[in-house]
């Protein structure tokens, strides 16, 4: 459901100091130059006492109602670029907008209370001492007091905890706090939601239920929301688009299905989605590799020249094995076998000790420390990058 209360435009008031500086960044961009709701242009951060800035040259633009996620490694700069958009650090170089309005430069910094951003933390950032109502008003402490009462009920009824008004902290589930937190940041309607990796304190099944349940929240509130998390299965589930972080900037946004199907480069391609990258020649189409030869295909415009030495992208589920015949030039060992119901996965060792992982249907299993060869399932092609 939509929000029962039309949104209100707060003023952002800019230091007198800068006022005539931004004035012209803060006019509208020309048409072509799309905006967002959250949108970062070169933006460099730096931590006191850091030789090197956490990001730099970081771009990012998220449309009206789209959820997009930040996955990256532990690192690599995804929750500074989160704390940027809030307003809890400011910038050396670039430009932050929020709703069309800089809020963020090298000459302006709008503190984070005046952005009308939602925020939802990790640790929920809840008050024990007050009750579920009272967590959520606290989000409304601007609005006059008739409003805030009648903000509470419809904002729980949509995350699921109406009848848990009057309910403290300590008698709630995880997940039912992380709805109370996830209630608080919509109740004033905010430009965009922010979630920093709001799951990762929960059991994984509750950590499944409670983001398809986000979801769900804000594809019916339309709220545009930026996610900031290291589990990719969080963000091929959630997610419009994924923007996957390199070393402090991003390295290769689209959707869910684009990078999965098309890392454009080795790092994408792990924090995508399980694999191994296995070293080979490449020549005339295929790849070489010790554990066969594939067809190939690559996702940048970069050619590969005959001999190049390349890393062969392999996933489980694009890999078919089967006993190896007597004259067999590739063949390896099955070194583990894991049923899982509708198939099993196989650890496979080559003769280097190099394990790839191959999933088979449950049919016609092949037994441990059997000799088998590799193949590419079906007509499925080998992603290939420059080693």
């Amino acid at each position: 459901m939509r929000m029962p209360w039309r949104r209100k435009q707060k003023e952002v008031v800019i230091p007198s100091a800068a006022a005539a500086a931004m004035s012209v960044l803060a006019m509208p961009l020309p048409a072509s130059e799309e905006t967002g709701v959250i949108h970062l242009q070169g933006v460099e951060c730096s931590y006191p006492g850091s030789d090197e800035p956490a990001i730099s040259n970081f771009n990012l633009l998220v449309r009206p109602g789209e959820f997009v996620s930040i996955l990256g490694r532990s690192g690599a700069g995804k929750t500074t670029a989160l704390r940027v958009v809030a307003g809890f650090e400011q910038v050396s170089s670039g430009y932050v907008r929020v709703g069309g309005q800089l809020v963020g430069s090298s000459f302006v910094h709008i503190p984070p209370d005046e952005r009308r951003i939602g925020l939802v933390f990790q640790d929920y950032a809840l008050f024990p001492h007050l009750s579920v109502a009272k967590n959520v008003e606290f989000g409304l402490k601007d609005f006059p007091a008739d409003e805030r009462r009648s903000r509470i009920a419809p904002v729980l009824k949509m995350v699921g905890m109406s009848g848990y008004e009057s309910r403290y902290v300590h008698e709630l589930s995880g997940g039912q706090q992380q709805r109370v937190a996830i209630a608080r940041a919509l109740a004033p309607d905010p430009v965009a939601l922010l979630l920093d990796e709001p799951f990762s304190n929960l059991d994984r099944q509750l950590r499944a239920a409670l983001r398809r349940d986000i979801k769900k929240i804000v594809a019916e509130t339309g709220a545009t929301t930026l996610l900031v998390t290291h589990d990719r299965e969080e963000a091929l589930a959630t997610s419009d688009r994924i923007a996957v972080m390199g070393d402090r900037n991003i390295e290769q946004i689209g959707t869910p299905e684009e990078v999965y199907q098309n890392p454009i480069s080795a790092s994408v391609a792990r924090l995508i989605g399980p694999c191994e990258l296995i070293p080979g020649v490449y020549r005339g189409g295929v790849v070489v590799t010790e554990a066969g030869v594939f067809a190939t295909r690559t996702t940048t415009d970069e050619s590969i020249s005959d001999g190049r030495q390349v890393l062969a992208l392999m996933r489980a589920s694009e890999l078919e094995i089967e006993p190896a015949g007597e004259d067999e030039q590739w063949s390896a060992t099955v070194e583990l076998r894991e049923f899982e119901g509708e198939f099993s996965e196989y650890s496979v060792q080559l003769d280097s000790g190099t394990l790839i992982r191959v999933r088979k249907r449950t049919t016609g299993g092949i037994e441990v420390g059997s000799r088998i060869s590799v193949r590419a399932r079906g007509e499925s092609k080998v992603i290939v990058f420059v080693a």
